[in-house]
Parts: C-alpha cells; structure tokens; sequence
C-alpha cells in the first residue's frame, strides 16, 4: 500500500497550468460547543449557535471590573472553547512545569495534530517522518494575562522557558520536534488569513516535494475567554453579541475561540494508500490588498476578486462546478456587500457558479475564530462536499439590502440542504486577513472509490493496539468497543486492521489478537476488558506471526505486511482517536508564592529535610502536586536538568550535597527522600564517587558505563528506560570535587578500572560508554588487557576518535566561547545554564576535555568495536570552538582495534540522540542491538 509521488523539477504547476491535486485525509479540531470535527458538524447541521452570554460570576472570575460589566456598552458575549487549559503532558514527553508555562493555544494545536493524523490513518514515521507542519496562532494573550502577571514569572519576561511556551515562532516547530516530523515546519501569520494562507504553502511544498504529507492548521484562544467586549459604533464587533452574516441586521461578528488542523497528501499518493479522503484541494492562491482600499484594515474587494480568479484559474475546475463556498463573511455591514460582489464578479468572469450556488459562513455558529478561521472553513466545506449537504445559515432572517442578493447568482440556506440529487461537485473557501492578505481555495468532492475487493472468506487479520501506559492501552480497547458496537455499517475487519497498522503509531504497552470477522473484533476486545484472556490469540499462520511480533515490542513496516490479508486493496476507516488524560495546566495572574520546600534563611537550615519537605521541594521544580512516594521521578516529568535544580535547592537550603545520579538510580519520590533524610546530619555528603552505581538491575554479566564529559550518568538512567535487553547496567561515578579528579585521562581509567573491579575482580568484562566514556573506556580495556584480564567487544555511543582531540588545547577565551554552544546544544535554558555554571558540571565537562586533549593511546586494543553513531552532523561552529576534527569514527577507531568495527546508526546528532521520545526510543533499539554484538543480548 505504499507509491512514490514524483514533483514537477520546478516545483511549479504542470504544463496544463494546474496544481497538484491534494487530497484531505485527516482533521481534528476544538470548536466552541465542540470537542470534535464530527460534533462540530453536528453543531453546524442542527443550526447550533454557540456564541453565547457570561454571567456575572464568569465576568467576575475573569477580571472584569464591576463598573465595566455593568456599562450599556460592554457586551457580555463570546464562543469559548472548554477545557482550553487540560492537557496530556506526559503523552507527549512534557514536564508540568514546561506544560503549565506552555500557551495553551501550543498545546492545543499539538494535540489536535496527533488526532488529525489519527484521523488520516497517518503514522508520524510515515514516509521517514517527512511529514511538514504549516500553522498560525493569535497573539499569547496567556502569557500577557497569566504567565507575566503571576508572582512567579512577572519578572521572567525575557527568560528562555517562557519565550519557547509561548511565542509564535516555536507553534509549528513545537509540533514537528515533538512528533518527530522532518519536513518544513512554518509559523504563519497572516491575520484572520493565516491557517488558509498556511494551506496554500502546504499545497505549494507537496507540489515541490519538500514533504509527501502536511499538517495545516491554526488556533485561537484569547484569554480569559469570558471577559466580553466593548461595543464601538461602526467597529467590527457586534452590538448584541450575534453575528448575522448576510443579514439585514447585521453589525458585525464576535470572537471565538478554537483550534482546526487537517492532513493532506498529494491525491495519488493518498489513492495508493487506501486513505480516506474528505474532498481534494484543485487549487489555491493568496494575494495583498495593497494600497486600494479606505484603509489598512479595511476590505479590498479587488484583491478578493484576484485571489478568487486565480485560484480558478489555478484549479481547473469549472466555476460552473462550485456549488458552495464558505465565506470569509464577518457579518459586518461594510464586509458583507463588499465580499458577495467581489464573488460573483470573480465567478461571472469565469461563466458563473452552479445554479443554486450556496453561500454560508461558519461565524455565525462560532464567531470569529482569528488565527484559526481558513482552515475552520476548509474543514467545514471539506464536509459539505464529503456529506453532500449544506448546513443552514443561522441568524439570518432577510438579506442585507446593500448585497443586492436578488441580482446576485447565490443563495443563503436557511435549513440544511442534504443530501442533494444532484451532486456537489466542488466548493471553495475564503478568508481575508485583516492588513490585506487574501486566500482563496477551491475543492473538490472526493473521486469515486473503486470496487471494492473483500478479502478471502475465514481470512484472519492481525488486530493490533497499543497505548503509553495500561491505563491508556484500556481506554483504546474500549473507545474501539464502543465505536464498533455502534456503527452502521462496521467497518470490514480487513479494513480495521489495516487502519490500527498503518495508521495509529506503535507504542510500548501492547495488546493484540487476530480476528476474521467483526464479531471476532468485538470478541477480543470484550476478553482484554473483562480480564478473561490469560494470553493473546496469536494463533497459527501469518497473522499470528505478526501479533507474536507486536507483542515482542517489534514494529511491523509495511514490507513486511503479508499480502494473505489483502491489505493492497484495504481502505482506512475512521476510528477513536487516542484517549488523553485530561491534566490541568494553568497558571493564575495575581497567584501566591508557590510553597517554599524551607523556611528562609541566610544559610542551609539545621533542623534537617523530612519526607514531607523533599516531596515540597520536588512539588515546587517539577510544577505538580499530589506527589505520592511510589512516584517515579522521571515519569513525573523529571530529567537531568530538574535533578541539577532540585539538588542545588537542597545544598542551599538544607546544606545537603546530592550526586545526580542518585535520581536516575533510586527513580521513586520514596526513595529518593528516604536517600536525602538519610543525609541529614550525616556531614551533607550525598555522593557515590569512589563505587559503581546501579542503572539496572539484570541477567548474566554487567555492562559497566562511563559517564560523558559532564560527569553525570543521567543519560544511561533514561536510556534503560526505553531499553528491553535483560542486561544488567551499572556505572562509575565521577570525583566530584576537583581537587580529587586525576589529571591525566589514563589516571581516570585507572580509578575506574578499580571501582569495576571492586563489584567484578575479574572479566571478561564488558565496557560501555557515551561520548568522553568510550575514550576513557578504551584506556580501561588496555589496562585490563595488560593486567591479564579478558575485556569483550567495546561499546561506544558516538564516540570521537583519539585524533579529533589530540593537540591543540584551548584556552580560557576559546572555552567561554563554546560554553554557549554546548549548552544550547544540550537544551538548556538561561536559568538551568547558570545552574550548571554554578554546580561544577561545566568545570567537569572543562577538565575532561583536557583531559582527551592530552590522551592518545600506546596501543591497539586486540579486540572488536561496536560503534552506535548518530546520523546527523554535531554543530560544526561548536566542534571548531572546541578544537575536535571532523573524522570518519569508523575508519578512525579501526586503526585502534584488531578485530572488526561495526557501526550501528540512530536518529539525531550527538546531543538530540538523547532527546525523550521517538529520538530515545530509537536509541535504545539500536543500544539492545549493540548488546546482542556482545553477546550479552539474552543476559547470557
């Protein structure tokens, strides 16, 4: 079910002048009154408004002064959007903290993007990932309401963490980071125009093959949503808190707040995959008012009627085929006219819509979702063409005398009309932004879907779920019950299984069983629920294979799907989206202090940390409450650079020196202060320098580890995590202070090499190590081999060769120059930077370059290496500043070893091979990989 779409060279239209049919495949979207597209669409077909009035508790709630509520003037109206401030952080590898700083028109759009792409049947790691994101957002009013008006972040203004939650220029690359999406990812902003200009853009990469699938949209959210607004004569907003669009009394719109996202895919591409497509983009195009006009914010009925021309042109559908456009239609007396006339010159220039042309425009439902409106329109006329039916257009009672809609070629239903005899063909969108600029995009109802061809009688297919956590895997199992259960028709099981392997993304807690009918399906679900399977019904034959395999935590890509099944000819089927947990995540303007975890003071206080007292502090840096003790650190969001602040919170105020690796190796809240409670009063020393520390716990010989250059082991902690070997993992630990760190690296290999041998006397030993612990690890090897000791085969996680550091040392100037560099590449912000200045771990990482500076080996190790090497470059200005080479590490390390040197690839570069998600995940297959070259991979 896979084909190859080749782009014009040019990346322009074909020699027929049109552009590449696009095909929408997916959509997700939160709409006032809505928590879905189909909700949504039930809305627009009932005739719904959800526009409505606050009360004067909401107004209150929202800051509104008691004088301002109770003027003539200040209309208490608006269409928000529930539960703008949940979201499923850890989903998406969030902390609470970062979740809580993050704009929830951010988090929104993220959300919705996984759901569209569910909704596409759209795995991330389709095509290699080269998925590319085109979405705008309205200004962050949360962070000028919320965020910098609250007691802890109103002097943060400028701060790293606050600009990356909230500012536009991190929405779509947010998306693309967090989903692991490698095409283009774009922030537009174009007013009111932006998610329908970022339609076009997406149309015009397909076209030129910079990604085979979009994600395109936009979002809304003004905060606080319920506060109202002034009424101003001849303003855009309206005087009674309706919007009228076309209406005789209309006086224009009332915002809303939403969020719409769609997938789209070139149409060939999107056939050959068996997708679902909603209607086909035939053309677009966007254009600016200029200088012809009133004014800057007023409407330019030439440039609408250009755009409108030239997306036809463009298209090459017939204006004589569009039987409904949705309008930008703001319901103002001005727009309005302006519009409709600016339509039908633009149509009568082409010879004119079909007959009984239908107009409509969604703001009289929702108000004016900003940001978010094109692609709100695109959503709503991809369902008309894909329904066959026009949902009626509310509050409208009698034309607008100054349309002239008598002389004009287009009506305004008033019930929904549907499904029609004769059909849609094609319909178009327009959204015109405030300032000038103009988008216009013209569809198509979707082609016939050819025969169908139902697999083979008594065929068994592979049903396969998975979630993030047992909880999650549950909850899938039960939203596909109830969706099956209810549907008319229920889709084939073919079809459903297709749909589950191609189109949901595999994840770690699985379920899975093979089904040859839909009672089959249902069967199975009903067993996982109820606890009545003791084991998966894998069965015999291919499908059963594939369940053995899923459940074994391997990925089952698309060549190795078994033709038994009949999926070249399955379709995709809409199915429930994934089931997030609903976290709320708000900071309040005007808020307390958060608790401090101690009493103020000019120095560490004496009466010692309690239980109570770590679990406040953990509360206070992680931005959650409720911490119970069997917690695990890192699945509460925690990571190496939290464990950097809380350690130094309590060295301040309790006078307590914690290692870091103390919250990689101990994970539970429990543990972790029983750890600190035991330190107090032990003289504050916290520390494991001088031992091996456990990582993991396992079968068969131990894997020791080196630390990287910063000292810590923080990374092997989260790699164990994702890894599945059985191998136990263990760890040196680093002297913390620096009048106790060797001054040569084969000092250093010395020192480790008797910590290992105090857990291990004697070998074979296995050796592992990320970065600066593979080159400590090779000095190691040839001190065990020169002891008599059997060292295996070494493990090195991209580790430079001897000769990219040898030479050339780098003074003080040079070292602050890189400082930079280096922790922008490993992701920290200003605050978290300052906090590893101040802790040493940039000395560290200082010494330990030194110390590679002045380390060259005097002899060849006489065995093999496994090498796991990033596949991006590392950032060549910090390497230069660093004074490393840029060396082949194979060919390099293979002039080092008598036996072979075999390279294992991951995703990312040197420092975001690390990244938490799909980045580790990947890491760590290939991580279990090396293992299995050492032979250690069944812990044997």
């Amino acid at each position: 079910m896979t084909a190859t779409v080749t782009a014009p060279a040019t990346g322009r239209p074909g020699e027929d002048g049109r552009a590449l049919p696009v095909a929408v495949v997916g959509m997700a979207g939160r709409f006032p009154g809505a928590d879905s597209v189909p909700r949504f669409w039930e809305n627009l077909l009932a005739g719904r408004e959800s526009v409505r009035r606050f009360s004067p508790d909401e107004l209150r709630a929202a800051g509104v002064p008691e004088e301002v509520a109770a003027d003539a003037g200040h209309v208490p109206a608006g269409a928000d959007l529930a539960d703008a401030d949940v979201f499923d952080e850890r989903f998406f590898g969030i902390s609470p903290r970062e979740a809580a700083l993050m704009d929830p028109q951010h988090r929104l759009l993220l959300t919705c993007a996984w759901e569209a792409l569910e909704d596409a049947g759209t795995r991330p790691d389709w095509s290699g990932g080269r998925i590319g994101v085109f979405a705008g957002t309205s200004l962050s009013t949360y962070l000028l309401a919320q965020v910098l008006r609250s007691a802890d972040h109103a002097d943060q203004a400028l701060s790293y963490p606050v600009l990356l939650g909230n500012d536009k220029d991190f929405l779509a690359t947010r998306v693309a980071y967090r989903l692991d999406l490698t095409g283009p990812a774009l922030g537009v902003a174009t007013a009111c125009s932006s998610s329908l200009t970022a339609v076009h853009l997406a149309c015009a990469a397909l076209q030129r093959g910079d990604c085979d699938a979009a994600l395109v949209g936009g979002v809304s959210v003004t905060v606080p949503q319920t506060t109202g607004y002034p009424y101003q004569e001849g303003g855009i907003l309206s005087r009674d808190g309706h919007c009228r669009v076309f209406d005789a009394a209309s006086d224009g719109t009332v915002k809303g707040n939403g969020v719409g996202m769609v997938v789209l895919k070139p149409l060939d591409r999107a056939l050959a995959d068996g997708d679902r497509i909603y209607a086909v983009v035939r053309g677009t195009a966007v254009n600016n008012d200029g200088s012809d006009k009133i004014g800057f914010t007023a409407p330019g009925p030439a440039g609408q009627q250009a755009v409108i021309e030239a997306a036809l042109r463009v298209s090459g559908v017939p204006a004589s085929d569009v039987g409904y456009v949705e309008a930008h239609g703001t319901g103002t007396a001005l727009g309005d006219p302006l519009e409709l006339r600016a339509l039908a010159a633009a149509h009568r220039a082409a010879g004119g819509p079909a007959p009984d042309c239908a107009v409509g425009s969604l703001k009289a439902n929702v108000g004016h979702l900003d940001a978010a409106a094109g692609v709100a329109g695109l959503i709503k006329a991809a369902l008309v063409l894909h329904h066959q039916t026009v949902p009626p257009q509310i509050n409208y009672t009698a034309p607008n005398p100054h349309i002239g809609l008598d002389t004009l070629p287009y009506t305004v239903p008033t019930v929904a009309d549907g499904p029609r005899r004769t059909a849609l063909r094609a319909a178009a969108v327009s959204s015109f932004g405030l300032g000038g600029t103009n988008a216009h995009c013209v569809l198509e109802a979707a082609p016939p879907a050819g025969p169908d061809r139902p697999a083979a009688p008594g065929t068994r297919h592979p049903v396969v779920l998975s979630a993030k956590d047992d909880h999650g895997l549950r909850e899938v199992a039960r939203r596909l019950r109830d969706h099956l259960a209810g549907a008319a028709p229920r889709p084939a099981p073919r079809d459903l299984a297709y749909t589950l392997l191609a189109g949901r993304q595999p994840m770690p807690v699985r379920h899975a069983f093979t089904a040859a009918g839909t009672d089959d399906v249902l069967a199975g679900l009903e067993a996982f629920l109820d606890g009545r399977a003791d084991g998966p019904a894998a069965g015999a034959g291919t499908a059963g294979a594939a369940v053995r395999a899923w459940l074994s935590g391997r990925d089952l890509p698309p060549d190795e799907w078994d033709r038994d099944w009949g999926f070249d000819a399955a379709r995709k089927v809409a199915l429930p989206s994934y089931p997030f947990r609903r976290n709320r995540h708000w900071i309040d303007a005007d808020a307390a202090p958060a608790p401090t975890a101690a009493p103020a003071a000019d120095g560490p206080v004496t009466e010692g940390v309690t239980r109570e007292r770590f679990t406040a502090l953990l509360e206070k840096h992680l931005g959650v409450t409720g911490i119970a003790p069997e917690d695990d650190y890192l699945d509460l969001g925690g990571d190496s650079m939290l464990a950097v602040e809380v350690a130094t919170a309590l060295r301040d105020d309790f006078g307590i020196a914690v290692d870091l690796d103390v919250f990689g190796r101990l994970r539970t809240v429990g543990e972790l202060a029983d750890h600190v409670v035991s330190l107090t009063g032990s003289g504050g020393t916290g520390t494991d320098t001088g031992r091996v520390v456990t990582v993991r716990p396992g079968e068969g010989r131990t894997l020791f580890l080196v630390h990287p250059a910063g000292g810590t082991n923080f990374v092997y902690f989260r790699l164990a995590v994702h890894s599945r070997s059985t191998v136990p993992l263990a760890a040196v630990t680093h002297p913390t202070r620096e009048e106790e760190r060797p001054a040569t690296l084969r000092e250093l290999a010395a020192l480790y090499v008797r910590q290992i041998r105090r857990e291990q006397p004697h070998g074979p030993y296995m050796l592992g190590g990320y970065s600066f612990g593979g080159n400590v690890l090779f000095e190691m090897a040839l001190q065990l081999r020169a002891a008599g000791e059997d060292v295996e085969t070494l493990l090195m996680l991209d580790t430079h060769p001897p000769e990219a550091y040898v030479g050339g040392h780098i003074g003080d100037d040079e070292f602050e120059r890189a400082v930079p560099l280096l922790l922008d590449s490993a992701a920290a912000d200003e605050e978290q930077a300052e906090l590893l200045r101040r802790e040493g771990f940039v000395a560290a990482w200082r010494h330990n370059h030194d110390l590679l500076k002045g380390y060259y080996p005097d002899r060849r190790f006489d065995g093999g290496i496994v090498l796991v090497a990033a596949e991006e470059d590392e950032d060549g200005s910090l390497l230069d500043t660093m004074r490393i080479r840029r060396l082949d590490k194979t060919s390099s390390w293979a002039e080092h070893a008598d036996g072979p040197v075999e390279v294992l690839k991951t995703p990312g570069d040197h420092f975001t091979m690390f990244e938490e998600g799909a980045r580790l995940k990947a890491l760590a297959a290939t991580f279990d990989q090396a293992l299995e070259r050492l032979g250690g991979g069944s812990g044997q």
